[in-house]
C-alpha cells in the first residue's frame, strides 16, 4: 500500500479520530473507506446521469 499525505483543517481531523475510536479501526482505515464509499457513489451517480442522458435524447429523437 502507498503512503500519501493530505492536509486536513483541525475540525475534520477531529471528526475523523472520534469516528474512528468509535467503530475501532484506524485512522487511515476510515480515510480509505470513506474514499471508497465517496468515490462509488460518485461513480453510480456518473452512471445514472449517463443513463439519464442517453433516455433524454431517444426522446428528444421521437418528437
Amino acid at each position: 500500500m502507498r503512503v500519501i499525505t493530505i492536509k486536513i483543517d483541525e475540525e475534520l481531523l477531529e471528526r475523523i479520530d472520534l469516528s474512528a475510536r468509535k467503530y475501532g479501526i484506524s485512522r487511515s482505515e476510515l480515510i480509505r473507506r470513506a474514499v471508497i464509499r465517496y468515490l462509488s457513489k460518485l461513480e453510480s451517480e456518473f452512471v445514472a446521469e449517463g443513463t439519464r442522458s442517453i433516455v433524454l435524447k431517444k426522446r428528444v429523437g421521437r418528437e
